[in-house]
């Protein structure tokens, strides 16, 4: 290999370097981006895990609850407010930076603004808290975002009892 690298022509070697610099430099970068996308994945994954085990934690104490007969109206919650849940549920599913806005309605009403916000991740979340925590959406306005599948939302959040 070195014999034929040196019988080539100045020209063609640094055709060569060059060639395999960029070869290299191409699998470093496809390398470093696959491993970045499946670090995001994997947080994606942890956090969604999170959420169901906490859903999981709060069914148990109710479940205990029902078979006491002391179960609660705010067994769902696990005792929290409306307000907490909701807020922390959005900082976990990664939705806190877009939260602009979040305030109580009543006891058991939550309105809140989110500006430039992944419209899938919200939905995830949105399903989420209606599924596992009882929130059920009283009234949602959802404008375009200028960024691709980036919206601004006002809505409305109801626990139900």
């Amino acid at each position: 290999m070195k014999a034929w690298f040196s019988a080539l022509s100045p020209r063609d070697r640094l055709i060569v370097i060059g060639g395999s610099a960029l070869l290299a430099v191409a699998v470093l970068l496809g390398s470093w981006l696959s491993f970045a996308s499946d670090v995001e994945r994997m947080r994606e994954v942890v956090s969604e895990q999170r959420a169901v085990s906490q859903w999981m934690e709060a069914a148990a104490l109710e479940a205990s609850q029902l078979r006491k007969g002391t179960g609660s109206s705010r067994a769902v919650t696990g005792g929290a407010s409306l307000l907490s849940l909701v807020d922390q549920t959005a900082k976990r599913s990664g939705l806190g930076s877009a939260m602009k806005r979040i305030e109580p309605e009543g006891d058991d009403k939550v309105r809140i603004r989110l500006d430039r916000v992944n419209f899938d991740k919200m939905m995830r979340w949105l399903e989420a808290l209606q599924s596992k925590q009882m929130v059920s959406i009283d009234s949602i306005t959802v404008d375009h975002h200028q960024e691709r599948g980036m919206v601004n939302a006002r809505l409305t959040l109801k626990g139900t009892r």
